[in-house]
């Protein structure tokens, strides 16, 4: 992972819209990479996440990106899907994602790199949307647990990983097995974290401890509700070791 992103960020304003951009793609303009419009009149589409709210896999040629808009959750979801209220530009959902991802990025770990982060007001209210660097060759722990067992180095690869996020202070609001991905490509193995929406930096407390307890509960439930789902306590536990070693 390269260091230095933060040295080329671009900010952007127009009639109460906010762009920031680092990095960008080599095709269209900050008013245009967040709109999947864009990239489908491109045919630079190549592929979308099911679900209620789609996100999209898009090409420039040379880097993949993942698009996504920032819908509301539960309840207020139902009612407001993707509105917000506005408190300030660095509070945006949005802006708050791409600045701590380039934080994160910048401290060497293995997150995703921002490529733009976008914010429409319309007065009290705003939308956000934000691109990012998809990670070549690599998928879900979940999706591969589905498929098949995991090898013990794999799952302490992973407990290691989230040991350096929290040596840093990363609080992840929603570690789940399907926001750690495995990549494998050439002579890349290793895995990664992503979705960083509502994720904050902590001082070292208790939270660590609730944060891997809720990663268990991810895994117990999937074992549930999958008909092959080839997790068992043995894999945690090396995850753990790799953990506590890390």
């Amino acid at each position: 992972m390269s260091r230095g992103l933060n040295k080329a960020i671009e900010n952007r304003e127009h009639q109460g819209n906010y762009t920031r951009v680092v990095n960008p793609p080599q095709l269209g303009t900050a008013e245009e990479w967040l709109e999947p419009s864009f990239w489908q009149k491109q045919n630079a589409v190549v592929g979308q996440s099911k679900g209620r709210n789609v996100v999209w896999f898009v090409t420039d040629g040379a880097r993949e990106f993942v698009l996504r808009h920032y819908y509301r959750g539960g309840l207020p979801g139902k009612l407001i899907t993707d509105q917000f209220i506005y408190t300030g530009v660095e509070n945006t959902r949005s802006m708050a994602e791409f600045n701590l991802l380039l934080h994160l990025a910048d401290q060497g770990l293995p997150v995703p790199r921002p490529v733009a982060a976008r914010v429409e007001r319309r007065g009290l209210i705003y939308r956000a949307s934000l691109l990012i660097e998809r990670i070549a060759g690599a998928r879900d722990i979940f999706q591969l647990v589905c498929a098949a067992p995991l090898p013990m180095k794999t799952w302490e690869h992973i407990g290691s990983m989230l040991a350096a996020f929290h040596h840093a202070g990363v609080y992840h609001s929603d570690l789940n097995c399907h926001n750690i991905l495995w990549q494998d490509q050439n002579d890349i193995a290793k895995p990664w974290l992503i979705d960083f929406d509502r994720c904050e930096l902590r001082r070292s407390g208790v939270w660590k401890a609730a944060n891997i307890a809720r990663l268990r509960r991810s895994f117990e439930k999937e074992l549930r509700l999958q008909p092959s789902f080839y997790w068992q306590e043995g894999d945690w536990q090396a995850l753990l070791k790799g953990y506590e070693q890390g």
